[in-house]
């Protein structure tokens, strides 16, 4: 079942790995972690760049909704909400109208806001 691996085994490294991730990424910030990084800036991209943002942000709002085991309606909603590549063209269009709304505000606060308007709080 689990590769002759005893399970204990199995959830230290997932839990070294998930350490380590954690430290590389405190370690190096991104650059959403700028607070020259603005609802303003995003405005300015391409749409392929702005994709780019949008697409994780709301990929990992609907993993960490589904890993705390607790939000099973929002993950589902997530799911019903950008399922389709039509879909996900009109929550990109409905996050740049907020975006825009609110140009002096970090970006990804705009996003969960917007996928928690639709979906639930947290």
């Amino acid at each position: 079942m689990f590769g002759g691996q005893k399970p204990s085994i199995m959830i230290t490294r997932k839990t070294l790995i998930s350490k380590l991730i954690f430290a590389a990424t405190a370690s190096f910030p991104q650059l959403s972690a700028s607070q020259d990084f603005t609802s303003a800036t995003v405005l300015d991209w391409d749409p392929v760049s702005q994709n780019a943002l949008f697409q994780p942000s709301i990929t990992m709002t609907n993993i960490v909704a589904m890993r705390t085991g607790e939000h099973d309606q929002i993950v589902t909603c997530i799911n019903d909400w950008y399922g389709t590549e039509d879909q996900q063209a009109e929550r990109h269009d409905e996050i740049l109208r907020v975006l825009a709304d609110y140009p002096e505000h970090h970006p990804q606060g705009i996003i969960l806001a917007v996928i928690e308007k639709a979906c639930g709080k947290f």
